[in-house]
């Protein structure tokens, strides 16, 4: 599974997963996703095969149905909240081991294409 992660998670979460042998990008940091609107950044998600990681959930869900209503797809939502997952510096290693693990119980081929899931 292929992971995007959305402009409100800092991009050295990317980068330790990266170093950890996972495939993912983050929008910050990224001048051609950065800045964007939501929408953008579900559809540049879908572009690049990849689930899109968000704690905006109340915006996403709406676009997730939307986009879905108007006949296209993505490539899936992972969706997280910050009681479970705060955004702090301090908090990137909680990122890191959430994600990985995430990502270890998924099976090969797993996909999320036009779904919506919670990271526990």
């Amino acid at each position: 599974m292929r992971l995007l992660l959305d402009e409100m998670l800092g991009a050295e979460i990317a980068i330790q997963l990266r170093r950890g042998g996972w495939d993912v990008e983050a929008i910050q940091g990224n001048p051609t996703l950065e800045g964007k609107k939501d929408l953008d950044g579900l559809q540049a998600a879908r572009d690049l095969g990849r689930v899109l990681v968000t704690e905006n959930v109340r915006d996403f869900a709406r676009h997730h149905r939307e986009v879905l209503a108007a006949g296209e797809g993505h490539c899936g939502l992972l969706f997280t909240s910050r009681r479970r997952l705060p955004r702090s510096k301090g908090s990137i290693g909680l990122w890191v081991a959430t994600l990985d693990r995430h990502l270890r119980a998924q099976t090969p081929g797993a996909s999320l294409e036009n779904a919506c899931s919670w990271l526990r």
